[in-house]
């Protein structure tokens, strides 16, 4: 690529760093296609080091690597450096999409943790509506090793002390063997600019402290210290695995038959030690999504709810509740009622239902053993279906009545759900089939007996999917539980 100062460098150990977590973490493409990469921008030397070696490698590695800039307005530079990173991005040649803050900050969260929340909600949001298959943040070893003190300082538990994570969902963090002064280096070897950003010298924030004062002094004392610790995260992230490894044996994780979150087994769950029941509420509202840990507080009301009533509900927080019934237990958002809705289907088609965030498809199928067995995301119909007919997905309504699968007489559909343990909340956000007015399909209860397989050859199919994102559509970031929210503001 010539000898451009953005391209000439010596063998580096970041493009090897680099070169050898890809091949470990993405999956092999077909033929043309490529991996499509955001990658976390701020401009700072970190992440435009970052850059530069995934643009070093896309030819060899089949990416697409897009900039992601977000700008939190905390200083009066920020929009100039906004407008650098963007210069800088195109320079290294790859486009950069940004978006400046315009929240303010509200009490209940540091303007650390607030900032960070803001960053991922953004990235989150710009992944789905670029359709990028990873995001990618530029934290090395040293921040690795500034998070484990910082967790350490504050009482944290062994979930806080694996720190950061080389990847989390489709989080990918590249250059966490690497430390922060050959980050460095290459940016001089390349003659590239730095960004700096005046709000990371603000010794307040407790790592800017951490990073300035204390650490310095430590490392005189002792050089391999930042070695030691980030080993001291590694081994407890190994752990945990572990655990979780363990717990999801003896726990059973299954999906809710009415297309719910991930529930555990509760009598398993209760039989726990105390040791391991922290660990397993924490593993639980992972896999649900949870924004935030469950707090002390409500891990002791959970458990004394659990040991004497038959159903539970407890809230966590910022719009989570945990719930129970004598089989199960759960994590759920609490979400306002969708409000009645209803779209027509036509056959074979797909009807989407925006409400719910899912689509209803349609289509014609040979007869399989699965139909004869049943499945909560989808069902064979055939009956009284018609080429004429009227095919309705819909929420519940006062009066609902269906015939079950096998009954002679009709029920109330509220009975039915009330039987089959739906809880409350999610009896309006089940998708209802109706045909001809009748009630076809109630998915993970039932199908209605007029509708069900007789000898045909063929039956048409109902599955549900979930909806993709629109390119507009906001997403919120999932908790990562690698960064404290006292991150240096240069990572976006």
């Amino acid at each position: 690529m010539g000898s451009s100062p953005f391209t000439a460098t010596k063998a580096s150990p970041v493009l090897a760093a680099l070169r050898h977590f890809l091949k470990q973490h993405l999956p092999p493409t077909p033929i043309l296609q490529r991996h499509r990469l955001l990658v976390a921008f701020s401009g700072g030397p970190d992440s435009t080091c970052l850059l530069w070696g995934l643009l070093q490698l896309r030819d060899e590695l089949c990416l697409e690597v897009i900039a992601a800039h977000f700008d939190h307005a905390l200083d009066a530079s920020s929009a100039q450096r906004a407008r650098s990173a963007r210069r800088l991005a195109e320079a290294l040649g790859a486009p950069l999409h940004s978006r400046r803050s315009t929240d303010d900050h509200t009490d209940g969260q540091s303007l650390e943790a607030f900032a960070r929340q803001q960053r991922y909600d953004y990235l989150e949001s710009l992944a789905d509506a670029l359709q990028a298959d990873w995001i990618l943040t530029a934290h090395h070893l040293d921040d690795q090793a500034e998070t484990v003190l910082l967790r350490l300082l504050y009482g944290s538990g062994l979930a806080g002390l694996a720190a950061i994570q080389p990847r989390l969902g489709r989080r990918l963090r590249p250059l966490l063997t690497l430390r922060r002064q050959q980050l460095r280096v290459v940016l001089e070897d390349l003659q590239l600019p730095i960004l700096d950003d005046p709000t990371n010298l603000d010794l307040r924030r407790p790592r800017n402290l951490l990073r300035h004062r204390l650490l310095p002094r430590w490392q005189a004392e002792e050089p391999d210290l930042v070695g030691h610790l980030a080993r001291l995260a590694d081994s407890t992230r190994r752990a945990r695995q572990r655990i979780d490894a363990l717990l999801i044996d003896r726990l059973q994780p299954k999906l809710l038959p009415w297309g719910g979150p991930v529930a555990f087994d509760r009598p398993a769950l209760q039989a726990l030690p105390d040791e391991l029941f922290a660990f397993a509420l924490a593993l639980l509202g992972r896999r649900a999504g949870t924004p935030h840990p469950i707090n002390r507080e409500a891990r002791n009301e959970i458990r004394r709810q659990l040991r004497g009533q038959a159903s539970v509900g407890c809230d966590c927080g910022q719009g989570w509740r945990l719930e129970a019934d004598r089989r199960l237990i759960w994590m759920r958002q609490v979400e306002p009622s969708p409000g009645d809705f209803a779209y027509t289907l036509r056959m074979p088609g797909i009807a989407a239902v925006p409400e719910l965030a899912l689509s209803v498809r349609c289509t014609r199928e040979d007869i399989a053993p699965w139909m004869f067995v049943g499945s909560p995301e989808r069902a064979a119909i055939t009956g009284k279906l018609a080429a004429g007919s009227v095919v309705t997905v819909r929420n519940r309504r006062p009066g609902d009545r269906i015939r079950p699968l096998g009954s002679a007489r009709f029920r109330r559909l509220n009975d039915l759900l009330v039987d089959h343990r739906v809880p409350r909340p999610w009896r309006d956000r089940i998708p209802l089939l109706e045909i001809d007015g009748n009630i076809a399909w109630v998915p993970g209860v039932t199908v209605g007996d007029d509708f069900r397989l007789r000898r045909e050859l063929t039956a048409w199919i109902f599955s549900i999917e979930p909806m993709l994102p629109s390119p507009t559509q906001e997403s919120v970031g999932v908790r990562d539980d690698s960064d404290d929210g006292s991150k240096e503001r240069s990572k976006p």
